[in-house]
């Protein structure tokens, strides 16, 4: 099987996203980047959130296997040239689609704690093995709890065993990587959709350098 880091170039980019409620409905306010090189209104749009979404790709989306979404309304601004140097905000409607931590609670079970390679370091210096979801849960706990404790936690490598959901189309594997991961079937969908500005990475080396310590390798049981 072949999963992909997913990467939202940002040729098309949000600087600022603000709540307003909306006929009785939460709408993301979405402020476009005032800049040639990343307002570009491309099918999905860089930005904190997520996804910031058009219709055209939210299809694609809504159609493959993924874990858990929500799903608002997204409005778009962009300044646009009216005549000579004066600019307006024109608006475009967008949807704002996220994937909660929360939501991929399922894929812990899937990881292979004693084959992965998921560090912890003290406040000695002392290294030790992650055994499980729980004992890194349980570690955060303590570093809240108690002044003295001080741990920070490292991934280098995360290996899925066999309860892994071949099926699945997206998902992420919060605490351990900051990457969303698509299937070959999903690429090849948002590939043949021609969906605007969009990349795909097998490994962490494609990735930028300030980037590669938080996409640990990902491997799959046999």
């Amino acid at each position: 099987m072949q999963y992909y880091l997913f990467i939202i170039d940002d040729s098309g980019a949000i600087e600022e996203i603000d709540y307003k409620k909306i006929d009785g409905k939460i709408v993301a306010i979405c402020k476009m980047y005032d800049d040639i090189d990343f307002n570009k209104l491309n099918d999905i749009l860089h930005s904190t959130n997520e996804y910031i979404i058009n219709e055209k790709a939210l299809n694609i989306f809504k159609e493959s296997n993924t874990i858990d979404y929500k799903l608002g309304k997204a409005k778009v601004l962009r300044k646009e040239k009216l005549f000579g140097l004066f600019k307006k905000n024109n608006s475009y409607e967008y949807f704002d689609l996220t994937f909660p931590d929360e939501n991929a609670s399922d894929c812990y079970d899937w990881i292979d704690f004693e084959k992965s390679e998921i560090f912890v370091t003290d406040e000695n210096g002392e290294k030790f093995k992650i055994k499980s979801h729980q004992n890194e849960l349980d570690l955060i706990s303590e570093n809240k709890l108690d002044s003295t404790k001080s741990y920070s936690f490292e991934t280098k490598k995360v290996v899925f065993n066999k309860k892994f959901d071949s099926n699945i189309d997206l998902f992420k594997i919060p605490h351990y990587s900051w990457g969303i991961y698509v299937s070959e079937r999903l690429k090849n969908k948002l590939e043949n959709a021609k969906i605007t500005d969009i990349r795909f990475a097998e490994n962490k080396e494609e990735l930028g350098k300030m980037w590669k310590p938080h996409f640990p390798i990902i491997e799959f049981e046999k």
